[in-house]
This record gives C-alpha cells, sequence and structure tokens, in this order.
C-alpha cells in the first residue's frame, strides 16, 4: 500500500477532504494533514515543514507521495528537503510567484478572486475561523519569505508540478522555470482551477495511480 500526506493550503482544509478520502478508497494509505495556521498548528512555513520532515523521520517508513496544496507547497519542499524519506514530491498550484510576491500584490490577486472557484471564499471561513487573522497573516508573511526555488534544489525526492489552467496565484512561466531548473516534470492540467484537486476526487486518485506506477525520477 502506498503512501501518500496532503498538506493544505494556507489555514484551509476540508475543501480537500474528500479527494483524500477518495484515495483511501482506491487502496492507497492517505492522510490529509492539519492546515498551516490554524491553532495549534504551526503557522510558519518553514517550521511546518521542517517539523513535518521530523515527523517522517521519527515514523522511519517511507512516503510514496507528499502532495502540497498552493501554500503547502511550500511546507512540502521544506519537508521533502529535510528528509530522505520522502519518494515523489508533488506541488500542485506552487506558491508564491515572484510576479506576486508582496503582501499587497497577493491581497490584488486575491480581491479579484477566481471566476473559476464559485463561493470559494465563503467555503472557507469556517476553515479560517480555526486560525484567525493574526495567524493567517503570519502564515502568510512566512510563505513570502519562503521562495520555492531556494528550497527546491535541496530535494532529493522526484519533483512533479502541476499547473492548473484557471490559477491567478500561479503563471505557467513561473510554474514552468521550476522544473526546468530542478529537472521536475511539469504538468499542465486544463480545465480546473487553483484549488484542484477540490472538486476532482476521481481524477485525483488517477492520477496519484499512475504516478506511483512511474518511475520516481522524471
Amino acid at each position: 500500500m502506498t503512501r501518500v500526506l496532503v498538506v493544505p493550503g494556507l489555514a484551509v482544509r476540508t475543501y480537500v477532504e474528500r479527494s483524500v478520502a477518495r484515495l483511501r478508497q482506491g487502496g492507497h494509505d492517505a492522510r490529509l494533514l492539519p492546515a498551516p495556521g490554524w491553532r495549534g498548528v504551526e503557522d510558519d512555513i518553514e517550521r511546518y515543514g521542517r517539523a513535518l520532515g521530523a515527523d517522517i523521520d521519527r515514523a522511519g517508513s517511507p512516503v510514496s507521495v507528499l502532495v502540497g496544496l498552493s501554500i503547502g507547497t511550500q511546507a512540502a519542499a521544506v519537508a521533502a528537503a529535510s528528509t530522505s524519506l520522502i519518494e515523489r514530491l508533488v506541488l500542485v498550484g506552487p506558491t508564491i510567484d515572484p510576479q506576486h510576491r508582496t503582501p499587497l500584490k497577493q491581497f490584488v490577486v486575491f480581491a479579484k478572486g477566481n471566476p473559476h472557484e464559485r463561493f470559494r471564499t465563503v467555503r472557507q471561513v469556517p476553515d479560517w475561523s480555526r486560525a484567525g487573522p493574526v495567524r493567517i497573516i503570519r502564515c502568510f508573511r512566512s510563505a513570502i519569505a519562503q521562495p520555492l526555488e531556494d528550497v527546491l534544489p535541496q530535494v532529493s525526492a522526484g519533483i512533479t508540478i502541476i499547473h492548473t489552467e484557471y490559477d491567478p496565484l500561479t503563471s505557467h512561466a513561473y510554474a514552468a522555470s521550476l522544473a526546468a531548473d530542478n529537472g521536475a516534470q511539469l504538468v499542465l492540467m486544463p480545465g480546473v482551477s487553483h484549488s484542484w484537486p477540490k472538486d476532482d476526487p476521481v481524477g485525483f486518485l488517477r492520477f496519484i495511480d499512475g504516478l506511483v506506477r512511474a518511475p520516481s525520477k522524471p
């Protein structure tokens, strides 16, 4: 049975529970980790990632696939750089694009919203309430201070980077440069938003199934 860990986005977790549950139904030992920024959870991306790497080392068993979503990509990369027990690292919607790497620019992107993710903000309010505005801001600032391109060269696992068609946070150019600079596989995901695999449990299972059957290095 393949072991799959999923790091969700900033202070949000509920949106991907159904997709991770589908992985378990498909035969994977899949676990959705606590959201960065929640009370009782690290609100600093680097510390979150290092703590996750230490937990994996203590458990002593390999992780077949470590998946990071949005800001979770940065925490997952830090974890993969700090342990040799991760076989594959998957980054979905890697953040934060250098074009938007300031609080003001990120606020503008967020304020514009995404027409392909209807009611997303409203649905995330209960999750955000488990962190509160101070912890969310602190976690967000730590993400800005942790460039993903500085971490990935330290990762020994095979890397897959997913860029979705409707992603206001991450440009194709940034995703492609991360892949090219780190010998990673770049997967373009048409017709879906930054929050994939939120509404695609079957597609997520199909992707993970295909990934674990492939060689660990691209």
